[in-house]
């Protein structure tokens, strides 16, 4: 009967596991696309209509990105203008970085070229590509001289479900472009070429046709495979969807002055049961990006109706002379942080000295988690990924560590200020913007890459502490040499160690984020590392004093760290009388020990605290703030802080074994020079860290 049971439930848990993707459910994806930009930067100031503009673009998108959690945001081609009267090559050159650098901000995934970006040649628009993180892609713009594409013609993206979406790129070959170099070959031709190895890798294949909507229906109809073909060039009367057999096929707005939308439902092989579509007119309720508004107000665009014998005027004062903002110098630190006071100390005061009021300094503590966020958000935009201090950035260039801020940090000021001089626009203009939520989003992306282990592993290093070492080997052997016995030993290391423990669960909390306000907070810390390392060094230079009179007199009782009866005594009527006098003065006596060795723990440990943890706690401190994240950001911090003190709690048993063991006291009687020169060592080497190099 029993076995009859179980064959009935492997039987069925075979069933489900065969039938369950049936009833899976869709997954969803939103694309958001744009196309036909061609250099309108701002909305129209059309009297009827006065749809458009990147700023407005921005907030739509980013107010999209919101509601749905991730979005696919693609740019179906010609965002750079043609030539004309008002578009000179000049006005044209600075459109193309103001389009190019603000998409990328706003965190598109990938642009098809179509004709019109071509305008300035081949090699300019793939220069501007290097410092983009979206992809340009097309599949049929060939390289005459190895009959292959000359863009990538082709990407995937996996959304954050975990959908796989090819994306593939193709314009129209009856469209002449501007290039010596370059054919455009047939885009069906091509498509087919290429969409069986798409499909191979991904759930969706998208295709952004830069060819016209009767084109685009004709390439619907010659190639199978093709699930949706979001298709641009052609001025659609309306933006609604037609099928072509099973492909969906949307056209772009005019000019980009409306945003289209497609949200489909997808199943397990790609089908695409159904979907719903939306033509987003980008009218004054968008507005209100001052990032885009600073932007387009250096740009000398077809709006500013200037004539072509005219230079370009970018951002002149009333006098007629160039009006500069000061280039912003961003310095990163975490106070108690030593290599952070150097470069303030050292490198920031000559900085200032050579450029005066060419820069700004500013200067942000990352222990305060919207500075973290801040750090993170312009490293992101710069293509950097760091974490660690000290950092400073200028103008999306980064230079993390005293070592390269002192090697670098003037010659990216020169490099930033002279290409300031010839665009008008610094790095830092676009690397201070960002969608909003988008450092957040990376941060929970970094968050989701913790494991138990990384954090742990993170934890145990971070634990390697000297200032922390020393304090409690100090303890004891202090308490050896005053002639107090295990208990009590066990008692001060047991405390200590609790105390450090506590002290950064609580920092990790937040607890303590007033200290690091407090402009003596980093000198006190700094303070503490040289008066440990001071005592480190103190008790080095004794062991070897003990040394050398061991080896003079062969007298293990001419030691320098043993302390006299006397003295003994005394300690004994401080902090206790004898533990074996009786019970109540013995508890005294504990609770005196423990009471000084937490307060002693805590203290070195707030001090201690700033530079350690520098990717792992902030990160896991900023998430603590989301509500739906508590749990597991709880939980990391406890599995850091266990694995802070795993290397206190090894140096406190390896202390306590030496001080309290019979069979270590016999081999220290036996071998007192090499035990006396080996910790003369090992406090010198505790003391190098603490002072010269922590």
């Amino acid at each position: 009967m029993m076995r009859k049971i179980i064959l009935s439930l492997i039987s069925l848990v075979f069933f489900i596991s065969l039938a369950s993707p049936c009833f899976a459910e869709p997954k969803k994806l939103t694309i958001v696309f744009t196309g036909d930009g061609r250099g309108e930067l701002e909305n129209c100031h059309c009297p009827k209509d006065d749809f458009g503009g990147l700023e407005r673009r921005a907030n739509y998108i980013n107010k999209a990105r919101e509601e749905t959690g991730d979005i696919l945001l693609l740019d179906v081609g010609d965002t750079l203008p043609l030539f004309s009267p008002e578009f000179t090559r000049q006005v044209i050159t600075y459109n193309a970085f103001i389009s190019l650098k603000a998409m990328d901000m706003i965190g598109y995934d990938a642009m098809n070229v179509g004709e019109s970006d071509l305008i300035l040649g081949e090699k300019f628009l793939q220069e501007k590509s290097y410092n983009l993180k979206f992809s340009l892609i097309s599949s049929n713009i060939i390289d005459k001289s190895n009959n292959r594409p000359y863009f990538k013609p082709y990407i995937i993206k996996t959304m954050k479900n975990g959908l796989k979406v090819g994306i593939l790129g193709v314009t129209n070959e009856r469209y002449v472009i501007n290039s010596r170099n370059l054919e455009v070959m047939p885009n069906k031709e091509i498509a087919a070429k290429y969409v069986e190895e798409i499909r191979s890798q991904a759930d969706l294949v998208v295709v952004l046709g830069h060819i016209g909507m009767p084109y685009s229906i004709e390439l619907a109809n010659a190639v199978a495979g093709l699930d949706v073909i979001l298709s641009g060039h052609w001025d659609a009367d309306t933006q609604e969807p037609v099928k072509a057999g099973n492909t969906i096929i949307m056209p772009s707005g005019y000019h980009a002055r409306k945003v289209s939308r497609l949200d489909l439902e997808i199943e397990d092989k790609g089908a695409v049961p159904s979907y719903s579509w939306q033509s987003i007119s980008l009218d004054e309720k968008y507005e209100g990006n001052s990032f885009i508004k600073k932007l387009v107000s250096k740009m000398p665009a077809i709006v500013i109706k200037k004539k072509e014998t005219e230079e370009p005027a970018l951002g002149k004062a009333e006098n007629g002379a160039p009006s500069i903002e000061p280039l912003k110098v961003l310095v990163f630190y975490a106070a108690g942080c030593r290599s952070c006071m150097e470069v303030e100390r050292d490198i920031l005061p000559g900085i200032e000295k050579k450029y005066g009021e060419k820069i700004a300094i500013e200067k942000y503590d990352i222990g305060i988690s919207e500075n973290y966020s801040k750090m993170i958000q312009l490293e992101k935009s710069s293509g950097a990924e760091g974490g660690y201090v000290p950092e400073i950035i200028v103008s999306g260039y980064v230079l993390m560590g005293e070592e390269k801020i002192k090697a670098g940090l003037d010659r990216v000021i020169e490099t930033t200020l002279e290409e300031s001089k010839e665009s008008g626009l610094t790095k830092e203009d676009v690397a201070e913007y960002q969608s909003p939520g988008s450092a957040e989003q990376f941060i929970l992306s970094r968050f989701g890459l913790f494991s138990v282990y990384t954090v742990g592993a993170a934890g145990f290093l971070d634990g390697v502490n000297p200032c922390a070492f020393t304090t409690i080997v100090f303890f004891m052997s202090f308490l050896a040499f005053a002639g107090y016995k295990k208990r009590e030993m066990i008692f001060a290391g047991s405390f200590f160690t609790i105390a450090v423990f506590m002290a950064y669960f609580l920092i990790g909390l937040g607890i303590f984020k007033f200290l690091r306000s407090l402009s003596a907070f980093n000198y006190l810390a700094l303070a503490i590392n040289i008066l440990v390392g001071s005592l480190a060094f103190l008790l080095g230079a004794l062991n070897i004093v003990d040394y050398f009179k061991f080896k003079k007199t062969k007298d293990v009782k001419t030691s320098m760290l043993q302390l006299p009866q006397s003295i003994k005594n005394r300690i004994h009527s401080v902090i206790g009388s004898d533990f074996r006098q009786d019970k109540n003065s013995g508890r005294k006596a504990l609770l005196k020990i423990a009471w000084i060795a937490f307060t002693s723990g805590f203290m070195i440990s707030i001090l201690e605290s700033i530079c350690t943890g520098q990717v792992y706690l902030p990160t896991i401190a900023y998430v603590l703030r989301m509500p739906d994240k508590h749990i597991s950001a709880l939980s990391y911090l406890l599995v850091y802080n266990v694995a802070f003190i795993v290397p206190l709690v090894i140096v406190f048993m390896l202390g306590l074994f030496g001080a309290t063991s019979g069979a270590f006291s016999k081999f220290m009687q036996k071998h007192f020079g090499f035990v006396k020169l080996s910790t003369a060592v090992l406090f010198f080497v505790l003391a190098a860290v603490l002072v010269i190099f922590k």
